[in-house]
């Protein structure tokens, strides 16, 4: 199914290449834009498909989002397995609530939490530590692409699993083979 998923994400302009500075402030020379799959609905389908059966799977009550990129695709996931969805803001609101977790969490309760691309982990380590701090319980981090970049580690030091659809290495290798492959 690897195979399935890299073909939407470039069907559907997701790798790009140039000079890009990452959400880490780290320069890379690949980014992975899952903004644009949401344009491209039967590309969407296929990732999303995939991405639920991971989270259906993980067996979480919950399915928490990652401001910004991660809420989209964690209401999508909540609706097609008919489970609450939650989001965390990188900072508290600064009017209203104040929240930092909204929607409905309940302490006690499992939750998976979603983003569309891990590289350094802090995204999703400061989304399981704020459910957490409200009394949530957090085991597992689903991801569309993993580059790779350490968030392995530092979501293992939070006792926490990674799981990704794809890793970056995979990514690249595929769209390598099928260039190679093109010219035969």
């Amino acid at each position: 199914m690897k195979g399935e998923i890299v073909k939407a994400l470039v069907k559907a302009g997701c790798i790009k290449f140039g000079k890009f500075k990452l959400s880490s402030g780290r320069e890379s020379h690949v980014y992975v834009d899952l903004r644009t799959l949401y344009s491209r609905p039967e590309e969407l389908r296929v990732v999303i498909g995939e991405l639920a059966r991971l989270v259906e799977n993980l067996g979480a009550e919950y399915v928490c989002g990652v401001e910004t990129s991660g809420i989209p695709l964690a209401s999508i996931i909540a609706y097609e397995l008919g489970k609450p969805m939650i989001y965390v803001r990188k900072r508290p609101k600064e009017h209203g609530t104040s929240r930092l977790i909204e929607g409905a969490p309940e302490s006690g309760h499992t939750a998976v939490v979603v983003d569309d691309v891990s590289t350094t982990g802090s995204s999703l380590a400061r989304a399981v530590v704020a459910l957490r701090s409200a009394g949530m319980v957090v085991e597992d981090a689903v991801v569309v692409v993993d580059r790779q970049e350490n968030c392995l580690k530092r979501l293992s030091e939070l006792g926490v699993r990674l799981h990704s659809l794809v890793t970056l290495k995979e990514l690249l290798g595929s769209l390598r083979s099928s260039k190679v492959g093109d010219r035969g």
